[in-house]
This record gives structure tokens, sequence and C-alpha cells, in this order.
């Protein structure tokens, strides 16, 4: 992982508390998402929200060196992996605190995760073109909240259970125990993002960051 120059020290201590966070108390996929992050040259981005518009965003550095790189090489996930930004909003860190900086990259760390394995499958369809891999935006936003909410749980402290109940990524048993809630999660991502995985499963993760296919 390295960071956009010209971070702050707040910033950057921010972020990597976030991802020393997550591999202590991450369930082993989170865990694993974060390590292959660390270890790669994914690119670390922090602006205004005026900027990005969201609380965090996961795109690519340059998507022409990418598409270039799709089309002249085999790339593995860790080479895929370092095409990818992820961009988190002042913001973010100001307002939500370490919580805020976790839940972001727990979220946008799967979109990033995803995002690379499309990569990867691009570069190689010429060798492997059963293997491509290219998600809708439903499908994309369904496995970043899923892991989002798992992160909830396994943190399992009153702030994250309430904030995952606010937003309907959890759901609450009578005897007070918490689940991930698919209908939930569902009923989330049709009303604030109006996506449907049968009437409008948004693009496609090639779609969003502009690929061409080999």
């Amino acid at each position: 992982m390295k960071f956009e120059p010209g971070i702050t020290r707040k910033y950057r201590d921010s972020v990597t508390a976030a991802f020393d966070a997550i591999l202590a108390q991450g369930a082993e996929f989170q865990k694993e998402i974060a390590g292959l992050i660390l270890e790669s040259e994914m690119l670390i981005r922090v602006a205004p929200v005026s900027q990005i518009n969201a609380s965090g965003i996961t795109g690519l550095i340059d998507p022409d060196r990418t598409n270039e790189r799709i089309e002249e090489e085999h790339l593995s996930f860790r080479e895929a992996l370092g095409e990818v930004v992820i961009s988190i909003a002042e913001e973010t860190i100001d307002t939500g605190g370490q919580r805020g900086a976790e839940g972001t990259f727990i979220h946008e760390g799967r979109h990033a995760y995803d995002f690379a394995r499309t990569i990867e499958s691009f570069s190689n369809a010429d060798v492997n073109p059963l293997s491509l891999f290219d998600p809708t935006l439903y499908e994309l936003e369904l496995e970043a909240h899923k892991i989002s909410g798992d992160y909830m749980l396994c943190v399992n402290k009153p702030e994250y259970i309430e904030e995952g109940l606010w937003l309907m990524i959890l759901g609450a048993e009578e005897n007070g125990s918490c689940f991930v809630s698919d209908a939930g999660i569902h009923q989330r991502l049709r009303e604030s993002y109006g996506l449907d995985p049968e009437t409008n499963p948004g693009p496609r993760a090639s779609e969003m960051l502009g690929l061409r296919q080999k």
C-alpha cells in the first residue's frame, strides 16, 4: 500500500490504525483483504468530501495505463491491485474517527478486491476466457455491505452495532443478538442506491472502470 504524496501525518496515522484494527479484530477474509492491500502497490488518497462526493470511493489510478497493461500483459492479482486507488474523505476521519475509517476501508477494501479480480481476469482472458469476472454494481454493493456487517459483528461494540442496525445492514433477534440482514441490505440497496438484482442490477465493474477486454 502506498499513500498519495502530500497526505498529512494525521490522516496517514488514521489509515494505518484502521488497517491495524482490521487485522486485529476482523474475520479471516477481512484480514486477508487487508493483508493483500498492505502488501500491494494500491494507492490511498485522502481528499475533501467535496472532491469525491462520498465517505470513500474506489477506482483506478490511471485507466489508460490499466487498459494498456490488460492488452499487453498477464497480470497477477497483486499487480492488478496496484492499479486501484481508494479515496477516503477527510470528513470521514475528522467526524467518524477510527470507526469511520475502519468502516470505509472494510467496505471499499472489498470493492478494491473485486476490482482487482476483474482486472486480473480481463488481462488473462486470452488464456483463460471462462474465468472472466465482471460483477454488477448490485453484486459489488451486496458483498461490500455483507462484509461490513460481518466486521461490525466481529468488533461487537455498541457504536458499531447501532450503526449497523441504523443502516439496515444488521438485524436483531428477539433475544437481542444481531445478524447480517440480507433482507435489510437488499432494502437499503433498493431504496438508497436504486439497485435491484432483477430489474436494475446496475453497470458491470468493467463499465464502471472503463476496462476493455483483450
